[in-house]
């Protein structure tokens, strides 16, 4: 099992006779991408205590090769959990992520002020890299101009950041069972060097949840399941009622980002502009 992206390459490994995962940086400063990745574990693991809330600790780093080595985490991937849930199953699930971010993110919560146009600009550097005859334009620029619609009173607006993960997928999280009826969360592959908006991690969940959904869902939100957004949104003390909105609009630039780069993946992108167009009828939550 591998990753193989531009910025990083991950491979499973065996360290002393015993699994464990490499991860070698790539980019202008592999060396710095090291020690980040190192600092970021090690204040995660402190924030959230490695109890039933965890993530892989480090085992070896080499800096000046760009590898950090990490422990496996035990369990399975919560992606084929959610896979084989039921509907209650999967809520239940879906909300035990919401609490693991609440407790990341919990001691380094503040509120800053939000950029829509940060997004934007990533935006449109996507479109203008992206080819290919798969893409629909007047879908993308309908979009787009949505977006900069609702970016306009988000200019400004209250933010709630913290330590978040950075790619919060159940990809990046394993389950397993500690102690009977103790379900444990542990996350691989943190991206977030800083504290960034929580609704973030909460978008990038929703819309990799979204996007593997294989047939309509009845009700939607936000162009997401109702279920599903209900589920994390509900979990008691982690979207603050005034965050929804910045939290809609994360979600609808994540659907555009994950369509762009969808060229080979032809059922997740039919997923992505059923989501698209939900999310243009969707009405906007107003602010409390």
């Amino acid at each position: 099992m591998a990753r193989d992206r531009p910025d990083r390459l991950v491979v499973q490994i065996r360290l002393d006779g015993r699994p464990a995962w490499l991860r070698q940086f790539r980019g202008a400063d592999p060396a710095a991408g090291v020690t980040q990745a190192l600092m970021r574990l090690h204040r995660a693991a402190e924030l959230l205590g490695q109890d039933l809330d965890a993530v892989a600790p480090p085992l070896l780093a080499l800096p000046e090769r760009g590898i950090l080595i990490t422990a496996p985490a035990p369990g399975r991937p919560m992606a084929q959990l959610l896979a084989e849930a039921d509907p209650v199953e999967r809520a239940a699930l879906i909300a035990r992520i919401g609490v693991w971010l609440r407790h990341l993110a919990a001691a380094t919560r503040a509120r800053g002020t939000f950029g829509p146009r940060f997004w934007l600009n990533g935006l449109e550097a996507r479109i203008a890299a992206a080819s290919g005859g798969w893409i629909d334009a007047d879908l993308v620029a309908g979009h787009m101009r949505r977006m900069r619609a609702e970016a306009a009173p988000l200019r400004g607006a209250a933010v709630e950041r913290g330590l978040c993960h950075g790619d919060l997928t159940p990809d990046n999280l394993f389950a397993d069972e500690p102690r009977p009826g103790a379900l444990r969360l542990t996350a691989i592959d943190m991206q977030g060097a800083t504290e960034m908006a929580l609704a973030r991690d909460m978008a990038r969940l929703l819309v990799w949840l979204e996007s593997r959904r294989a047939e309509p869902p009845g009700r939607t939100r936000d162009g997401i399941a109702l279920a599903d957004w209900q589920a994390l949104a509900g979990v008691p003390g982690l979207l603050a009622p005034d965050q929804a909105r910045i939290l809609r609009f994360l979600i609808g630039e994540l659907m555009l980002a994950y369509y762009l780069d969808s060229a080979r993946q032809p059922v997740r992108r039919r997923a992505l502009v059923r989501a698209i167009r939900a999310w243009a009828k969707d009405k906007v939550t107003p602010a409390p």
